[in-house]
């Protein structure tokens, strides 16, 4: 559905790259006009830095530590591109990788290309 023009794809890569672009990409989608004044208030609202501290975005009522288990979970961990590498066992890469290239190794969805 990727074509569809009521669908819109967006990557953390390209908003960690240039947020206010992506910020004007999705008010287009939207057939809104946003000013220069209104994108950087949205792109710093959000920004990885306001996001991590907003108590709603990061569900923190949901994911209050009620073990052992859960305490050190985080909805937003770093902000960084490429972090999951610190997360993943490798057989969970591996696992990825392998739906992955299964599943769009034929299409143009750049996902792929950064497990190659």
């Amino acid at each position: 559905m990727r074509n569809e023009d009521h669908i819109l794809f967006l990557r953390f890569e390209e908003m960690k790259a240039d947020l206010p672009a992506v910020v004007r990409k999705v008010a287009k989608f939207l057939g809104k006009a946003v000013t220069e004044e209104e994108v950087e208030r949205l792109a710093d609202h959000c920004s990885f830095g306001s996001m991590s501290k907003n108590k709603a975005v990061n569900n923190e009522d949901i994911m209050a530590p009620s073990s052992e288990r859960t305490k050190n979970i985080k909805f937003m961990r770093k902000g960084q591109v490429g972090d999951w590498k610190n997360h993943l066992t490798e057989e969970q890469v591996k696992a990825f990788k392998a739906w992955t290239m299964k599943h769009l190794q034929d299409s143009d969805f750049p996902y792929y290309r950064d497990y190659e």
